[in-house]
C-alpha cells in the first residue's frame, strides 16, 4: 500500500516500480463460475512450480489502443524471477523514455542513448515479485464451485502493463467484484496454456469502468504468456495486449546480463527516492522504528507478510501488510499529520476522530489523524464494514 503522504512525483516512480516487482495494479472480488466442459483440478499451490523457475527469456510485444491511438512496443526480456533481476531491451516501437532497463534486484538502471542519460534507482531490499501470489489465489478460487465457498473471494488481476516496466499506460484499478471463469486450454506459441476470463460487475464509481481481462497461463510454470485487458477511463476506451513469443524457461544466463556499467559519456542521475527497508516480523520493525506499532485486530486467517519502514527528508512511515488466500489488508502510520486527501470519500468515526473512507479504485482506504500521527488502513477483498472494524481496532493506540 502506498502511504497517504506519497508525493505525486514519487507516486509515479513507485507506481512504475510496483509494476516492476509485480505488485498491485487493479483489484476486485474474484468469484468462480461454472466452466464450459470439464474443468481440470488446478494446482492451487504454485509455489513449488514458481520456485523452480530460475530464469526466463522471450520477446514481448505490447499493444496499447486508446480510441484511435495505437502504441506498439517490442522488447527482448531476460528475467530471474526469484531475485527480481531482469533486463529489457527495446527492439521496435515507442518506449517510455528508456530503451534499456537493467536491474540486479537491488539497483535499477534506465538508459536513454539519445540523451546519453542514465537514471539510477536504489531499490534497497524490495519485496519479491507478487504475481505468484495472485496466480495461486486465482487458481484457489477457480477450483471452488459452490456459492458459499466463493463468497467474498478476492485477488488482484495481473498488471495491465508489462511486469518489468514499459508503457506507462496502467489502469489505476477497478473497484467491485470480478467474476472468474475457466475457458479451457489454448496453445500460445508452442506452449499449452489454461485460459481464464475476468470481468467486472462493479456498480460503484471508481477510476476504471467496464473492466475485463483474459489470461493465458502456462500449464507447467503458471506464467502468463499472454493477457488482454479492456477498460474505460476518462471517457476513453483502452485495450492493452501483452504477449510473449520465443519463450524459454530456465536457460543458462550469465550474471553479466543483469549488470550495467553506464557509458563514460553518459550523465548519471541518482534518483532521490524515499528509503524503505523490509522486515520479516513485527519485532524487527519495532526495533528499527521510533514509532509504536499499530496492533490491528484481523480474522485468524490473515498472516503478516511484510513490515516496512520508509524514511525521506521529511517523512517517517511504517507499514504492516497482511494477506489470506483471498484478501489483503495494509496498515500504515506516519508523522505527516497535515495531509489533505485529493479525493472525496465518506466520513466515519475512528476512536473519536473523523476519518475518511475512500474508494481509490485500486483499494478501499480509511485515513484519520490523531495527535501525533496519521493512520491509514487499506484493503482489497474486504467489505467497507470490515475495513471500518479493523481501523477501529487500530484507533490512536
Amino acid at each position: 500500500m502506498a502511504p497517504d503522504w506519497l508525493p505525486s512525483r514519487w507516486a509515479l516512480i513507485l507506481a512504475i516500480f510496483v509494476l516492476l516487482i509485480g505488485s498491485t495494479a487493479a483489484v476486485g472480488v474474484w468469484e468462480a463460475v461454472d466452466a464450459p466442459g470439464e474443468q481440470p483440478a488446478f494446482e492451487t499451490n504454485v509455489s513449488d512450480a514458481r520456485a523452480s523457475l530460475e530464469t526466463m527469456t522471450g520477446v514481448r510485444e505490447t499493444v496499447i489502443e486508446r480510441d484511435e491511438e495505437t502504441v506498439r512496443t517490442v522488447e527482448r526480456v531476460w528475467r530471474r524471477p526469484a531475485t527480481g533481476a531482469y533486463r529489457v531491451e527495446t527492439l521496435d516501437g515507442t518506449t517510455s523514455g528508456s530503451e534499456l532497463e537493467v536491474s540486479d534486484g537491488r539497483t535499477l538502471w534506465l538508459y536513454d542513448s539519445d540523451d546519453q542519460r542514465v537514471i539510477e534507482i536504489d531499490l534497497g531490499n524490495a519485496s519479491p515479485p507478487g504475481n505468484r501470489n495472485r496466480i495461486e489465489r486465482l487458481l484457489t478460487i477457480a477450483d471452488r464451485t459452490d456459492d458459499d465457498a466463493v463468497s467474498g473471494g478476492s485477488i488482484s488481476p495481473l498488471p495491465v502493463v508489462p511486469t518489468d516496466g514499459g508503457q506507462g499506460a496502467s489502469t489505476a484499478g477497478v473497484a467491485g467484484s470480478l467474476r472468474v471463469s475457466y475457458e479451457g486450454t489454448e496453445t500460445v506459441g508452442s506452449r499449452s496454456t489454461y485460459v481464464f476470463e475476468l470481468d467486472s460487475r462493479a456498480k460503484t464509481t471508481a477510476f476504471v469502468s467496464n473492466f475485463s481481462q483474459t489470461l493465458w497461463l502456462d500449464q507447467e510454470w503458471y506464467v502468463p504468456l499472454k493477457r488482454t485487458t479492456d477498460f474505460s477511463r476518462d471517457n476513453r476506451d483502452v485495450n492493452i495486449t501483452v504477449g510473449y513469443r520465443n519463450v524459454t524457461f530456465n536457460p543458462e544466463l550469465a550474471e553479466e546480463r543483469f549488470q550495467f556499467e553506464p557509458p563514460a559519456n553518459a550523465t548519471v542521475v541518482d534518483a532521490d527516492r524515499p528509503r524503505q527497508k523490509h522486515f520479516a516480523d513485527r519485532a524487527g520493525l519495532r526495533a528499527a522504528s521510533d514509532f509504536s506499532l499499530p496492533e490491528p485486530s484481523l480474522p485468524d486467517s490473515f498472516k503478516l507478510v511484510d513490515a516496512t519502514r520508509t524514511v525521506s527528508d521529511r517523512i517517517r512511515s511504517i507499514g504492516l501488510s497482511y494477506t489470506n488466500q483471498t484478501a489483503s489488508v495494509s496498515v500504515s502510520k506516519s508523522n505527516l499529520t497535515r495531509y489533505v486527501p485529493a479525493t472525496e470519500g465518506k466520513g466515519v468515526r475512528i476512536s473519536e476522530h473523523e476519518a475518511m473512507l475512500r474508494n481509490l479504485g485500486t483499494e478501499l482506504r480509511i485515513s484519520w489523524t490523531c495527535a501525533n500521527a496519521r493512520y491509514s488502513v487499506a484493503g482489497t477483498g474486504v467489505t467497507d464494514e470490515t475495513l471500518v472494524e479493523i481501523a477501529r481496532s487500530v484507533g490512536c493506540e
